[in-house]
């Protein structure tokens, strides 16, 4: 049986680490780079070899995997002088990108290693990674890729090794970030809407472990809200993912927007809410912490109220649940209607984010919906604005600041003055995908 081919690896962060080891326990050959010493020292007592650059990891591998956190870091770690990878990658090397960066990125670092540094030997693909820490140490990420047929073919055993789900993403280099740009959109999303939520129990006097378990069971739930909400309910603020992923990756998102000349309401309201988070100094906490940019005078209000005694909470449960589901629900037309706008189907969004950290029951129902071009399923658009609205009063006579159901209903509202009020949600897709909106249909790609 042939060898397997030794990989170069930068970046031994959180997810990164997991990542390497797996490789390791999988028989590749890896050899680790990473600014902090105790993860090179980890990497070395799990049998792995350490490098002190990026320049000298990338010496005699095969492959190089890019782990690092963001698109500065990226550069640096190729293009740095006399240190970086680009300097050290033997001929016919892969380069693997797995952070999330913008769609253009990686078409960009290609370009400079083969027209800046005279290196076209080198090929280079977009794997985007996702599913946490733990599902990295397993082998069981979501990867999403793209780039040249035959490249992605030779990676396949390490794309393999690393996932649980592998999708090849067509459009060539980019296409693969540009799907992993619509699951951050409605990942980060639906973490501020749950502690949107959460915030708003709690202010409500609601038992929040009880309301936790209610939303689960219903049509209100999220990927993130089942994930994020019980670090709220614990007041622990252990960055398993920091607020500063979210204001990095809502900023990929909206910058995307800027560039496609491309509305985007929800997502730019979230981004907004992580940003006041890291002004205030929440940078480094993790992203469920968001929750207390709700509640300034206490908190730790969330995880106080998982211990009182609820008065008959039957109601504002009710409404806070269809918060949350009118909240997925228009983050998910808004997200597909981008996808469309980069040329990804909701035919082939559909299928990978429901099975991703953007899933939500409300993605489920209605992309569907979208994709069959069925603007009349479900509740109607009049009928969605004024669930929202009578919770939008609560929360007003209680002075809590609702920030994504605000963004939401007058989303609504517009929908309704445009004359789709008797439509079904799917129908909202029309408002940023037609300009003549009553008259026009769906447009599916």
């Amino acid at each position: 049986m042939a060898s397997k081919p030794k990989v170069a690896f930068i970046g031994l962060g959180a997810m990164g680490m997991g990542m390497a080891i797996h490789l390791l326990e999988d028989s590749f050959a890896v050899t680790g780079f990473d600014v902090n010493p105790m993860a090179l020292e980890k990497l070395l007592a799990m049998g792995g070899a350490s490098a002190t650059s990026p320049k000298e990891c990338a010496q005699g591998a095969s492959f190089v995997i890019c782990m690092v956190a963001n698109s500065t870091q990226t550069e640096d770690a190729f293009f740095a002088d006399s240190t970086g990878a680009v300097f050290g990658m033997e001929q016919n090397a892969t380069v693997m990108l797995c952070s999330t960066v913008a769609p253009g990125f990686p078409g960009e670092i290609l370009d400079r290693i083969h027209q800046v540094f005279q290196r076209p030997d080198i090929r280079l693909l977009d794997c985007p990674v996702s599913g946490g820490t733990i599902r990295a140490a397993r082998g069981m990420l979501t990867i999403l890729s793209s780039g040249p047929t035959d490249v992605l073919n030779t990676a396949q055993p390490i794309l393999k090794s690393m996932s649980e789900n592998l999708y090849e993403i067509e459009g060539g280099l980019g296409a693969a970030n540009k799907v992993k740009l619509i699951n951050q959109h409605l990942a980060g999303v639906h973490i501020a809407v749950s502690a949107e939520a959460m915030g708003l129990a709690a202010t409500l006097k609601l038992n929040t472990k009880e309301f936790y378990e209610t939303v689960l069971k219903s049509p209100a739930c999220s990927w993130m809200f089942e994930n994020r909400v019980p670090h709220m309910l614990s007041n622990d603020w252990t960055p398993h993912s920091a607020i500063s992923i979210f204001v990095k990756d809502m900023r990929i998102v909206t910058s995307e927007g800027l560039l496609q000349d491309f509305p985007l309401y929800i997502a730019s309201a979230t981004e907004r809410l992580y940003q006041y988070a890291a002004c205030m100094g929440y940078e480094k906490d993790d992203d469920a912490s968001l929750v207390r940019t709700f509640l300034a005078q206490n908190p730790s209000l969330v995880s106080e109220s998982t211990r009182i005694q609820s008065p008959d909470s039957s109601r504002p449960s009710e409404l806070i649940c269809r918060l949350l589901e009118t909240v997925h629900t228009l983050a998910a037309v808004e997200a597909l209607a981008l996808g469309n706008k980069l040329g990804i189907s909701t035919s082939t969004l559909a299928p990978i984010i429901s099975n991703a950290a953007g899933a939500s029951e409300s993605f489920k129902k209605v992309a569907p919906c979208i994709v069959a071009g069925d603007p009349l399923s479900g509740y109607t658009i009049t009928q969605t604005r004024d669930m929202l609205k009578e919770v939008i009063t609560l929360a007003q006579v209680h002075n809590y600041p609702l920030q994504l159901a605000a963004t939401t209903f007058q989303l609504l509202q517009q929908a309704v003055t445009y004359g789709l009020g008797g439509e079904g949600q799917a129908a909202l897709l029309k408002l940023w995908t037609t300009s003549d909106i009553s008259a026009r249909p769906l447009y599916i790609t």
